[in-house]
């Protein structure tokens, strides 16, 4: 069944708004705004609706949820063994500092460039082991990483968004002449100023060069002052250090080489699979068991039991997951990213063309939570608008790319913000509300310069 709704499809986003301002739950809020789009498009029949569109989404998104499962299970594999806090022991004799603990956590994170989950998941794991003896608040934890994952993923073209977003871009037929959907998005790079910005920000904000300011400045002084390192909602009922249990006190601790071998096993196996994470995690699963038994930091047995432990960790991020995906589903049935586009076509137009389109395809994907999906509609609908204004393709296309970074970075029921919240054992909705601030900042400098941009070459 589908349908457009006009103005009545964008209700449930501002349903789950108001319901998480209101409870400050983010699966409460999902659930509701979604079983509220699904009795807007199927009426009665919205049970069936539900129980039909569940399984879709579970089979259309196995990659993502075997992927983070799988994640978890390494994570809980490097907590338990004691590799976490190995590497993390390294890293602090640079961190001797907040500004340097931060800056380290910074550096892993760009590192870790590949892909996102892989980013998130590791850098939570070892950021907050270095931040916490220095009373940084977990919010602050989690601003680093939120501002610089999705970032690296989109301007290092070697990543799983930037293959992905060079295939839509072939695909719509914006490839140079002789040259790949690949050139093109390298051309697109220097274009990207959300990101760039969102970095920038960040690295001033560690250096004390930017204040802290909005509700994070509040939480690092509580920090600071009581030691307290949690907002007021606490932590996740399910943080990946769970795993870790009494008798880890007495085991061995792994090495820096413990660490850095699985994870470049990780990474050459998910660039020789064409940037694919999933055989990437399962190769270093596999390696990972191997080395630790030799080195006789787990045995057989020991690892298994971790690795389902570590995914058990995850089911509460998976849940959220899926509830994300629903409501994505739901949403579109309703039609409103058609509607949307609708309303601002015919303002994709002329000089306004990078900076329209940078707004829609943030709002698109702040409300659909999916920055892929948003970019897999307004890649084909874009480029046609800016060939049939002779308009830079580079700087249209990289206008919808900076919007999918930051309407992900905005969305507290992303993917990336649900991973970050489970990372660093805060909710989503602490995550993103303290990291807004500082996006919103990057996204009015990006605004400003589409604008110029646009009635400099565009007039």
């Amino acid at each position: 069944m589908y349908g457009t709704y006009g103005i009545i499809s964008l209700l449930p986003v501002l349903t789950l708004i108001v319901v998480a301002l209101i409870t400050k739950r983010t699966f409460e809020s999902l659930l509701v705004a979604t079983l509220l789009a699904l009795i807007i498009g199927y009426k009665g029949d919205w049970f069936s609706a539900l129980v039909e569109q569940l399984q879709t989404v579970a089979a259309e998104n196995i990659w993502v949820l075997l992927v983070v499962g799988l994640l978890g299970g390494l994570v809980g594999v490097f907590e338990k063994s004691r590799v976490a806090m190995g590497f993390a022991n390294v890293l602090s004799r640079f961190g001797t500092t907040k500004k340097k603990s931060l800056l380290a956590e910074w550096a892993l994170s760009v590192l870790l460039f590949v892909d996102d989950y892989l980013n998130i998941l590791t850098t939570g794991s070892i950021g907050k082991r270095l931040n916490d003896p220095h009373r940084i608040h977990r919010t602050m934890t989690a601003y680093v990483i939120g501002s610089t994952s999705a970032p690296v993923v989109v301007l290092i073209p070697l990543s799983s968004w930037s293959i992905y977003y060079a295939s839509l871009i072939e695909n719509a037929g914006a490839a140079p002449e002789g040259g790949s959907g690949v050139l093109a998005y390298i051309q697109s790079i220097p274009f990207m100023f959300y990101p760039m910005f969102c970095l920038l920000i960040l690295l001033l904000v560690i250096a004390g060069v930017i204040p802290l300011f909005g509700p994070i400045r509040r939480y690092q002084k509580q920090a600071e002052e009581t030691g307290q390192l949690y907002p007021e909602t606490g932590p996740v009922e399910a943080e990946s250090t769970a795993v870790e249990d009494a008798d880890t006190t007495q085991r061995k601790t792994g090495g820096m080489i413990d660490f850095i071998l699985p994870i470049l096993v990780l990474l050459v196996a998910t660039v020789y699979f064409d940037i694919d994470v999933l055989p990437g995690i399962m190769i270093a699963l596999v390696f990972t068991c191997i080395l630790y038994i030799a080195r006789k930091l787990m045995s057989i047995s020991e690892f298994v039991d971790t690795v389902w432990e570590g995914f058990s960790t995850m089911i509460s991020v998976l849940a959220l997951l899926v509830i994300a995906f629903l409501f994505k589903a739901a949403c579109e049935n309703l039609g409103m990213s058609e509607y949307i586009i609708s309303k601002v076509a015919p303002l994709m137009a002329g000089q306004a063309l990078p900076f329209v389109v940078f707004l829609v395809s943030t709002l698109m994907t702040f409300a659909m939570a999916n920055a892929w999906g948003v970019s897999a509609i307004m890649v084909p609908f874009v480029i046609p608008l800016a060939q049939a204004i002779d308009a830079n393709l580079a700087v249209a296309i990289a206008a919808i790319f900076s919007g999918s970074v930051c309407g992900t970075q905005l969305c507290f029921y992303s993917d990336n913000s649900i991973l970050i919240g489970q990372a660093t054992g805060i909710q989503p909705l602490d995550h993103v509300k303290t990291q807004m601030p500082f996006a919103l900042c990057a996204a009015a400098l990006t605004s400003i310069t589409y604008l110029a941009y646009g009635f400099l070459f565009l007039g």
